[in-house]
C-alpha cells in the first residue's frame, strides 16, 4: 500500500514537472504574439503619441488603486502611454495619454467619448486637449466651465496616468493631481432688496459676537428642497459675517451644499461670494449676479445674507 502511495506520489510528480515545463514552453511561443497582439490594437494610437517610435512594450502586472488605467505601453527610449477611462456624465470616456521620460504629456488621443451634445464634447475638443498637452506630471489640470461632470472624468483619469509615472519615477507631484474646479459664468442679477432675495427668509442656526461683527450661521432652501424629487432633501448652510454697527457684509461662506453636486455646488466658487464683500445691507440698490445653472441655489446664498439685515 505504502508503494503504490509512494509511486503514485512520484508519478503525479512527474506529471507536474513536465506539465510545468511543456507550459513554459508554449508561453515562451505565445506570450510575444500576445504582446504583439496587444500592441497591434493600439499601434495607430501608439504612434500618434510617439511618432518617432518604433518599438512599444506592454507593461503587465502594474499597481493601480484608481481602476482607471486599462494598459500601460512603454515607448523604448521615449517614454509612457497610458489608456485609461472613467465614467463620464452618460458614458465612459476612453483616452490614450502619451507621457514623455522627462515628465511632460506629449499627447492625448480621445478614443471614446459619447456624452451630452454640446458641453459634454468639449473634452474632446482643442482647447481642453490643448490645455493639457505640455503640461508636466505635476502640473494642476483645470476642468471646463459648464462641463464639470465630463471633465472631471477626464482629469481624474488622465491623473491616474500621471501618478503610475511619478510612483514609478520617484516623482513627487506636489499636489499636482488636486483637480482645480473651473470658474463658474454669472447670469442674471438679483437686487438684494428685492421680493426674490427678502420675501422668505433663512432659519439662523447660531450667531457669535465679536466686537462689531456677528456671525450668523443660516439653513436656507435651495434647489434639493425647493424642487423636490430627492429622497432626504436638506437645506444649504451658509456661515455670514456683518458689521452689526455699519451693516457692511464682511464675508460669506458655504458650510454645506446639499443641491446639485457640480452644479449646485458652483456658488462655493470665490466668483461668486466674494460679490457679497463689502455690500451695505440697507443699500437698496446692491445686487449680485446669479450663478448661471445654479439660480436657485445662488438665490438660497443672497437669502442666507439679507436674513442678518438688522440684526
Amino acid at each position: 500500500m505504502n508503494k503504490k502511495v509512494i509511486h503514485l506520489t512520484l508519478f503525479l510528480a512527474i506529471i507536474a514537472s513536465i506539465s510545468g515545463g511543456l507550459l513554459s514552453f508554449v508561453n515562451s511561443f505565445t506570450a510575444p504574439i500576445i504582446n504583439e497582439n496587444a500592441i497591434a490594437a493600439e499601434k495607430a494610437t501608439l504612434k500618434l503619441l510617439f511618432p518617432n517610435t518604433d518599438e512599444f512594450v506592454p507593461v503587465t502586472n502594474f499597481e493601480d488603486e484608481t481602476g482607471a488605467i486599462l494598459s500601460i505601453f512603454e515607448a523604448k527610449g521615449a517614454g509612457f502611454a497610458y489608456k485609461v477611462s472613467r465614467m463620464g456624465y452618460a458614458n465612459p470616456i476612453v483616452l490614450m495619454v502619451g507621457i514623455s521620460n522627462d515628465g511632460k504629456i506629449i499627447g492625448l488621443q480621445v478614443l471614446e467619448l459619447a456624452d451630452t451634445p454640446g458641453y459634454g464634447m468639449k473634452v474632446g475638443e482643442a482647447p481642453f486637449i490643448n490645455s493639457v498637452v505640455g503640461k508636466s506630471t505635476t502640473d494642476g489640470l483645470d476642468l471646463i466651465s459648464g462641463s464639470t461632470v465630463s471633465s472631471t472624468a477626464a482629469v481624474t483619469a488622465i491623473n491616474a496616468a500621471r501618478s503610475h509615472f511619478n510612483n514609478l519615477k520617484g516623482i513627487d507631484d506636489g499636489g499636482g493631481s488636486v483637480i482645480t474646479p473651473p470658474t463658474p459664468e454669472l447670469g442674471r442679477t438679483i437686487l438684494l432688496s428685492s421680493d426674490e432675495a427678502t420675501s422668505v427668509e433663512a432659519t439662523i442656526i447660531e450667531t457669535v459676537v465679536n466686537g462689531d461683527e456677528k456671525t450668523f450661521t443660516l439653513s436656507s432652501n435651495g434647489y434639493a428642497v425647493l424642487e423636490g424629487g430627492y429622497g432626504d432633501p436638506k437645506p444649504n448652510v451658509f456661515k455670514v459675517t456683518i458689521n452689526s454697527v455699519t451693516q457692511v457684509i464682511v464675508s460669506v461662506e458655504v458650510v454645506e451644499m446639499n443641491d446639485t453636486a457640480n452644479i449646485g455646488d458652483k456658488i462655493e466658487h470665490e466668483v461668486f461670494l466674494s460679490q457679497f464683500v463689502g455690500i451695505r445691507l440697507d443699500d437698496e440698490n446692491a445686487s449680485v449676479d446669479v450663478v448661471s445653472g445654479a439660480t436657485r441655489t445662488s438665490i438660497s446664498a443672497i437669502r442666507a445674507v439679507m436674513t442678518t439685515r438688522g440684526k
